[in-house]
């Protein structure tokens, strides 16, 4: 998922100087579990903001699992408060910079409203784990190496992103020589090939990564899903689960 924070209050402020009406719009995936953007943050995002004297024409707060970045549902709630954003001059999205252009070139191309908007948080990156702790897992960057390297992406893992380790600075412990406070990403991928008795591979020189896939912004297309029949194949695990 994609790793944030929140920005500070004064750079929030500062992108809203001059504008009055604003609308307050969050996100039910990412920034839920980062509360950089759940229905608790907007609620409290809109409080902030109208002691800061704004007038919040909107708070347009998404449940859990109802992404920005998804428009077959995050569509529905810009809909319901269209009238509110072609009134409004400035939207404030606390989403990652996904969710905000999205929503942005959804209200011009498909409802013609062009308006400021503006982010609440800053986007870090591809994060996994939880609940508390999140470690920053994958670039995205089009040419997975984990395949080589045990399932460890060196790319992330390791301060200088070799593919061909570990370095000559690679402290006792295994610890890392640029944060010593970590580990060396290819000390882990040496004791798990160890441990799935495959070091031979250790033996083998990984080319230079293919940045070509890099090369932005990227385009995919898929088949659409039928998103009743999804979220009614949610309800029947979350049940078989006893939750």
């Amino acid at each position: 998922m994609m790793g944030q924070v929140r920005k500070p209050l004064e750079e929030i402020l500062d992108f809203l100087r001059g504008k009055k009406k604003i609308v307050v719009m969050g996100c039910g995936g990412c920034a839920t579990i980062f509360h950089t953007g759940g229905l608790k943050e907007v609620k409290e995002m809109v409080e902030t903001l109208k002691k800061e004297g704004k007038e919040v024409l909107a708070e347009i707060g998404l449940p859990f699992g109802v992404f920005c970045c998804y428009l077959p549902m995050s569509s529905m709630f810009v809909k319901k408060f269209q009238k509110e954003i072609e009134e409004c001059e400035a939207i404030l999205m606390m989403s990652c910079g996904d969710g905000l252009q999205t929503v942005r070139r959804f209200l011009e191309d498909e409802l013609g409203i062009v308006k400021p908007l503006y982010p609440s948080n800053n986007a870090l990156g591809f994060f996994g784990e939880g609940p508390r702790e999140f470690i920053e897992k994958c670039l995205g960057c089009g040419e997975c190496e984990i395949g080589k390297t045990a399932g460890i992406c060196p790319l992330t893992q390791c301060a200088k992103g070799l593919l061909n380790g570990p370095c000559g600075g690679t402290r006792p412990g295994g610890k890392c020589e640029v944060d010593p406070e970590k580990d060396c990403a290819w000390y882990l991928i040496y004791q798990r090939l160890k441990k799935l008795g495959e070091l031979d591979k250790l033996l083998k020189i990984n080319p230079p990564h293919n940045w070509r896939k890099t090369l932005r912004p990227r385009k995919l297309e898929v088949e659409p899903i039928d998103l009743h029949e999804k979220l009614k194949e949610t309800k029947e695990v979350i049940q078989s689960l006893g939750i």
